[in-house]
C-alpha cells in the first residue's frame, strides 16, 4: 500500500521531469519509471517495480480529472439551483448566507443553455457572485 509520502515521491519526481518525460521513447520511458521504482524502493524500502509506479501516477491522473470534473458539475449545479429558486426566496432565506456565494456585481446572462467548462489548478477556486436574481460562477485567481 502507497503512503502519503511514497505518493509525493512519485508525484514530484514525475512532476520533475515533465518535459524530458514527453520527448523519451518507449523503451525510455519504460526505464525512466525503472528508475524512478528504485528510486522509491531504495528511499522507503519498498519493492515497487517501473510498472506499478506509472500505473499508480496515472491512476491519480484518472482521480484527479474525474475530481475536477465532479468539483466543476457540482458548482454549476448548486448556481443553477440557486438561480432557478431565487426569484421565490426571501431575503432572510437568501442563498447569500452560504459560504460560497457572495454578491459583487450585476452579470451578464449567458448566450448559450450549457455551461462554459471551467479550468483550474487549486482544488476549490470558485465562488458564486450576483444577485438574488442571477448568479454566476467566477474562477477565483
Amino acid at each position: 500500500m502507497w503512503t502519503d509520502r511514497q505518493l509525493q515521491v512519485l508525484i514530484n519526481e514525475r512532476k520533475n521531469e515533465n518535459d524530458n518525460f514527453y520527448e523519451l521513447s518507449g523503451n525510455m520511458k519504460h526505464n525512466f519509471w525503472k528508475g524512478l521504482a528504485s528510486k522509491i524502493n531504495l528511499e522507503f524500502g519498498t519493492t515497487y517495480t517501473g510498472r506499478q509506479c506509472k500505473e499508480k501516477f496515472n491512476g491519480l491522473v484518472r482521480a484527479y480529472k474525474k475530481m475536477q470534473l465532479y468539483i466543476e458539475e457540482t458548482i454549476y449545479d448548486i448556481a443553477h439551483e440557486i438561480n432557478i429558486t431565487s426569484h421565490t426566496t426571501t431575503p432572510s432565506s437568501s442563498p447569500l448566507h452560504s459560504p460560497i456565494c457572495s454578491p459583487i456585481s450585476p452579470l451578464r446572462s449567458h448566450s448559450s443553455s450549457s455551461p462554459t467548462p471551467l479550468h483550474h489548478s487549486s482544488p476549490t477556486p470558485y465562488r458564486l457572485r450576483g444577485s438574488p436574481s442571477y448568479y454566476e460562477i467566477i474562477e477565483i485567481e
